[in-house]
């Protein structure tokens, strides 16, 4: 004979009201990723697509790679890099569409230069630069071309 206290409990039911919220909630889920899967931009990530990696060029195609360097007052040029500025590659290629539209915004590397370098020689000017390497169906020839996309005098 059972008894309350001999019963095992059994795996507690949902409600139907808690079945019908997880119901809404796994649609309204699945109808953001395929709405961002159509529509979206990196932007909209978890909800659209990153297309960091998904996309490629044709076979032919140059390979442009954004560096930034300062024109230093003693007539040096250097490159920025974390080690001398804190500037990423990546963060300079991320802001590039800006840089072009607004040169201005190149104050802040010239900020980060100098931030690394206190008493050092003053910043003259500051310019990103596209190197372009070209390709072919072998792989890189070697060849490159630079772009100046950008430049701001301090």
């Amino acid at each position: 004979m059972e008894t309350p206290a001999t019963r095992q409990a059994g795996p507690d039911r949902l409600s139907d009201r808690g079945r019908t919220a997880r119901l809404v909630a796994t649609a309204l889920g699945l109808l953001l990723l395929f709405g961002g899967t159509i529509f979206g931009t990196d932007d909209d990530f978890p909800f659209g697509p990153f297309r960091m990696f998904a996309t490629t060029n044709r076979w032919d195609e140059p390979i442009s790679i954004a560096r930034a360097e300062v024109l230093l007052d003693s007539g040096e040029r250097v490159e920025l890099t974390p080690a001398n500025s804190g500037v990423r590659r990546a963060e300079v290629e991320g802001q590039l569409e800006r840089f072009k539209a607004e040169p201005q915004r190149l104050a802040g590397l010239a900020d980060a230069w100098r931030a690394h370098h206190p008493g050092g020689s003053s910043v003259r000017s500051v310019a990103v630069y596209l190197r372009h390497h070209e390709l072919s169906r072998r792989g890189p020839t070697g060849h490159y071309y630079d772009e100046q996309v950008a430049t701001w005098d301090a």
